[in-house]
């Protein structure tokens, strides 16, 4: 059994709870959180290293083998969101300095940050549903913490359009899984794929709505996706960026898992594509109407992830490894647009891209044309490489319509960039920046975009491999099931004999 998933999970929650109990200095905190951040990113390297074998790592907890006991399994899929959930946190932690952004906030979000970190990789890794319950759980308390961290009563008011959408989903989901253990006696995902077949195809259907609908909510789509617009916007900016990039992909990284063990042989995949399409264009034009920085780019995430959506619901390999390559491409150029935003907004004191006035430092009007002609699909950048996988997806499915969609929605993703950098930008000039701050975290992150599209090949080549390990489900069942450990017959008898 490897130890590397029980790592990933355990830096983060001892470091949380850590720094929790401790109580420690805001900048104690912020430099042991530091450090953590990189030693995670190291391990998440690691991790992906040996996934990309293609080897599966399997750790079964107290002896008990899948699916009679707790196991964490993580293939490519799970190793990529790792790694991407790593780079993410550390420059958000890097952005988080006392200095920037007061000792108060800093202090106050680490800790709850590492916690939400190991519920996100406590999801990315478990292998059944029951797991990935308790784990949304974890990751939405983390979330609702985190949103009263600038304090005020605009982030109270924002608490409440989420604590309603996610209750929604939880409730969704907790009914899903319970009708779907009613119906196969499993939640193991391995063990589901063996068994769901029997299920009668009415019932099958009517459970997995259930759990569609949840995550769907959870990503923001539509037609529930009004929380996430007003919720992004009263985050502390670093904490806005990691939820930008990463909040709304556990509910795509849910979609991704169940949808090639238990969606085929129902009409939910031509669902997801159709929801997927709506979405991308409903959320690029809300987006269009925006003058808030952070509220335009929320719409952005309802927009973007309808893309990844659309790929995933096509069931074919094309088509998720067009998601799983705009899904990494998404989470880096996004949580790098929001960092920008931060900026913008510290530099001139407002939100409204009307008050902002012309000019920016050259280090920050390049993080953003960078983030932004990615994000538009520019080439050379990452959005390019990912948006032509999708693109190729759809004229192999010969679905005319979405690739119609996916380009007028691209267009105009184009458009409401170009407003920020006319409104923002456009003029140059600017200082370093107040108070000596120089935009780290943004650079850093766009700089890690950029290094995406230069390796367009073996991403790409990594994401063909994904979605093939994906679509090879009785492999993943045969290896997961295989892992060592007690089963039932080692249960003692009716007389108490093993």
């Amino acid at each position: 059994m490897s130890s590397l998933p029980v790592l990933a999970f355990a830096l983060p929650a001892l470091l949380g709870l850590l720094l929790w109990l401790l109580r420690a200095p805001a900048r104690t905190a912020w430099w042991t959180s530091l450090g953590g951040a990189a030693g995670f990113v190291a391990l998440a390297a690691a991790m992906i290293a040996r996934a990309a074998e293609g080897r599966l790592l399997v750790h079964a907890f107290g002896g008990w083998r899948p699916p009679f006991g707790i196991v964490l399994v993580v293939d490519r899929l799970a190793a990529l969101f790792v790694l991407l959930l790593a780079v993410s946190f550390f420059w958000a932690v890097v952005a988080l300095a006392p200095g920037r952004v007061g000792e108060t906030v800093s202090r106050r979000a680490l800790p709850v940050l590492w916690l939400l970190v190991a519920g996100l990789v406590g999801a990315f890794q478990t292998g059944d549903l029951f797991n990935l319950f308790v784990m949304f759980e974890l990751v939405l308390l983390a979330s609702y913490l985190l949103l009263q961290v600038p304090g005020g009563l605009r982030a109270l008011g924002a608490a409440l359009p989420n604590l309603l959408a996610n209750l929604l989903a939880s409730l969704l989901f907790l009914v899903g899984a319970g009708l779907l253990y009613g119906a196969t006696g499993t939640l193991s995902l391995a063990d589901l794929a063996g068994r769901i077949g029997s299920v009668p195809a009415g019932t099958r259907t009517a459970v997995l709505t259930l759990l569609v609908v949840a995550f769907g909510v959870k990503a923001g789509l539509v037609p529930v996706l009004f929380w996430l617009p007003a919720t992004y916007p009263t985050l502390s900016g670093p904490v806005a960026a990691l939820f930008a990039g990463m909040m709304t992909k556990l509910g795509v990284y849910a979609l991704l898992r169940i949808a090639p063990i238990l969606l085929p042989g129902t009409a939910l995949p031509g669902w997801l594509v159709a929801a997927g399409a709506v979405a991308a264009l409903l959320g690029v034009l809300g987006a269009l109407a925006q003058y808030e920085v952070r509220r335009l780019l929320g719409f952005h995430i309802v927009s973007q992830v309808g893309y990844m959506v659309l790929g995933l619901g096509l069931l074919t390999p094309a088509g998720l490894a067009g998601a799983v390559l705009y899904l990494s491409h998404h989470i880096l150029v996004k949580g790098a647009l929001y960092l920008v935003a931060d900026e913008l907004e510290r530099r001139h004191g407002t939100r409204d891209l009307r008050g902002m006035g012309a000019g920016a430092p050259p280090l920050l009007a390049a993080a953003f044309g960078v983030a932004a002609a990615s994000l538009a699909g520019l080439p050379p950048f990452s959005g390019f490489f990912a948006k032509v996988g999708l693109f190729l997806a759809t004229v192999d499915a010969r679905d005319w319509a979405s690739l119609a969609v996916l380009g007028v929605a691209s267009l105009l993703t184009l458009a409401s960039m170009l407003k920020i950098w006319q409104l923002a930008f456009r003029g140059g000039g600017g200082e370093a920046g107040r108070g000596g701050r120089w935009p780290l975290a943004p650079a850093g992150l766009a700089a890690c975009s950029l290094a995406l599209a230069l390796a367009a090949a073996p991403a790409w080549e990594y994401a063909r491999a994904t979605a093939a390990q994906l679509l090879d489900v009785e492999s993943y069942r045969a290896r997961v099931l295989a892992a060592p450990g007690l089963g039932s017959e080692d249960l003692p008898d009716e007389e108490g004999e093993p």
